[in-house]
């Protein structure tokens, strides 16, 4: 069981009081929920009392869009890289070629 905590800080009355809002999902699969770490840039899985790094085996946004704009043929199957929304690229990797975003 695979558990993913996500914390969320909202701010109201002019900005002067504020509170967290912590969500907590569960997956049964490691790759469930690695794709939706990595959908949500959430850095830590957590199985029991163990913290897995996700960053540390796949790319995060920022560093998908620097390397696919050096490296295009690998990532992108194509020359040139100005005409691709890298960042929805990098969504739609994530569901269905989730293994172009491993680093090597």
């Amino acid at each position: 069981m695979y558990t993913i905590k996500q914390t969320q800080t909202e701010k109201y009355f002019f900005n002067l009081l504020k509170r967290e809002i912590v969500k907590e999902y569960k997956f049964s699969t490691y790759i469930d929920a690695v794709k939706f770490a990595l959908f949500e840039q959430i850095k830590y899985i957590y199985k029991g009392s163990k913290r897995l790094n996700v960053f540390k085996l796949f790319y995060n946004i920022v560093q998908f869009n620097k390397h696919a704009k050096n490296n295009p043929q690998h990532f992108l199957n194509i020359s040139n890289s100005k005409r691709v929304n890298l960042d929805l690229y990098y969504k739609v990797l994530i569901d269905k070629n989730i293994t172009k975003l491993r680093k090597h």
